[in-house]
Order: C-alpha cells, then sequence, then structure tokens
C-alpha cells in the first residue's frame, strides 16, 4: 500500500507550482551530495495505474470511487496546508480520501512524536551529514522519545546493517552498507522520500567565503567575512 502511495503523488507538480522550480525529486533521506548517496534504488516515478493495480492486488477495491480513508496530520503553516490540499486531489485520483486534520504546530508535533498519526509530514533540515541519521529514524531502538522513528518502523536486517555502519571504520565498506540500507529502505517504504529544497542565497558584494552546505544548516557562517569600507 505505501509503494501505491508513492506512486500516487506527483512531485513534478509540487516542485513545478507550489515551490516554483526550486527543489528536486529525492528518492532518500540522504542529499546527492553526501558520499554516502545511493541513487540506484526503487523509484516511484507519478504511475496512478500503478498505483491503482497495487491497491487493487492488496485488497482494497473501489466502491463508489473510495477504495478507503487515510488521516493526513498538517501544521497551521501555508505551505505544509497547500500541499495536503493537492496531496488529497492526487490520492482521490487513485480512490484514496484523504482526510486533513490541521492542527498549531505544538499539538501537531506531540502528535507525531507520540506516534499518534495515520500520515504526516515533516522535513528534516541539517540532520543529513552523516548517513548516521538512519540509525536515529529507522533503528527499532529509536523509537520515541529514544528517537525519530515515529512510525515504529522495525526490520532486523535494517537494524543489523545500521549497527554495521555505525561500527565500521572503513569508509568504502560504510557507503556499501549504507547503500543496501537505502535500497532496503526504498522498498519497504517506511518513509515516502518527496523532494530536496533549494538552498538559495542572496548577498552583497562586500560578504565573502560563502559556501553553502548540502544539508541546509548554518556552518556556512563560520567562514563568512565581512570586508570593511
Amino acid at each position: 500500500m505505501r509503494q501505491a502511495l508513492a506512486y500516487a503523488i506527483d512531485r513534478r507538480m509540487f516542485i513545478e507550482y507550489l515551490m516554483r522550480g526550486f527543489a528536486r525529486p529525492a528518492n532518500s533521506v540522504l542529499p546527492p551530495e553526501s558520499w554516502a548517496y545511493n541513487g540506484d534504488v526503487p523509484a516511484y516515478d507519478y504511475d496512478p495505474a500503478r498505483a491503482r493495480q497495487l491497491l487493487e492486488q492488496a485488497g482494497y477495491p473501489e466502491v463508489n470511487g473510495v477504495r478507503f480513508h487515510l488521516t493526513m496530520k498538517s501544521s497551521t503553516e501555508e505551505s505544509t496546508r497547500l500541499m495536503a490540499a493537492v496531496l488529497q486531489q492526487q490520492l482521490r485520483q487513485v480512490g484514496i480520501a484523504l482526510d486533513i486534520r490541521t492542527f498549531e504546530f505544538a499539538t501537531f508535533f506531540s502528535d507525531v512524536t507520540h506516534g499518534l498519526f495515520q500520515v504526516y509530514s515533516l522535513r528534516w533540515i541539517g540532520g543529513n551529514e552523516d548517513p548516521d541519521i538512519f540509525e536515529y529514524v529507522f533503528h527499532s531502538s529509536k523509537f520515541p522519545p529514544n528517537g525519530a522513528n515515529r512510525g515504529y518502523f522495525a526490520d532486523p536486517r535494517v537494524d543489523a546493517l545500521i549497527d554495521q555502519a555505525r561500527h565500521e571504520l572503513d569508509q568504502n565498506t560504510r557507503k556499501q552498507v549504507y547503500a543496501e540500507i537505502q535500497r532496503t529502505l526504498a522498498d519497504e517504504l517506511p518513509y515516502i522520500n518527496l523532494w530536496y529544497f533549494d538552498n538559495v542565497l542572496v548577498h552583497s558584494r562586500r560578504v565573502r567565503n560563502l559556501t553553502l552546505n548540502p544539508s541546509g544548516n548554518y556552518d556556512f557562517l563560520k567562514t563568512a567575512e565581512l570586508e570593511s569600507r
């Protein structure tokens, strides 16, 4: 069913119209600039026919145009509400009725961290500099409040791979292990990765030595210099 959801989402529509092109599709929590990124994983390009086929195979026939209802919790942030509204339209095309519940952020985030949701959307900022993020997000020892495995995803093989990668000293070996982790996660889909936001930096000519970090954090300020007049 999670694969069907992924096929039903037209990420190009979001990127082109809601983000004005300032994003690119994502297939991993890690960005392509990461040394551990693996681009050779199952991808889910927009394919509503495939989504309908998978839903039928999973035992969810359409009855009066609806297969089942899902509830998506969202914050009151405008961009998030717009995303949820478009997602609602896209899922309806494959027979999934998405009910949207909007909350003030503190309430929304509390529900998410306590597992009180069916579907939600959040973004990682500055959390993907090292592939160690996989342990924090997908290891079964990191169910809240111990970590950010908020969907309570548990796979002994993924746990073993994560443990192996965290204890391995050779970076090439670590890269191969993290590549396998990303392949497995792309197949099982505890997350449906949507897009990477573009980082855009605007500054005057007086500011020098600025290099943006792919993780979107503020480390670039450590090297920033202001030219005196």
